[in-house]
């Protein structure tokens, strides 16, 4: 006689799919509006995603210089809105 542990199917643990780009960027924008208001969001714009790293264009120095500063808070906020470490590094890329 089989047990109850045989008889039930095993749950299969599934991997969880990379989190894309587009993603990565609304949750990006909605943590800077949440930071820095409208202005700042309008201000910093998330502009790639690559290898866990997102690189943020910001329109004026004094916009990349505030970036820069906070970038680990960012990156936090970011990890804890997706529940997953999708971002280890932001990187600033001056606008040309």
């Amino acid at each position: 006689m089989r047990t109850l542990k045989e008889l039930l199917p095993r749950k299969q643990l599934t991997i969880p799919k990379e989190i894309d780009e587009k993603t990565i960027f609304h949750i990006a924008k909605q943590v800077l509006i949440e930071e820095y208001g409208a202005r700042g969001g309008e201000n910093i714009i998330p502009s790639y995603y690559k290898n866990k790293k997102l690189f943020l264009s910001p329109r004026s120095s004094l916009w990349s210089s505030e970036a820069y500063l906070m970038r680990e808070h960012l990156v936090s906020r970011i990890n804890a809105i997706l529940g997953s470490e999708a971002v280890k590094e932001i990187k600033i890329a001056q606008q040309m």
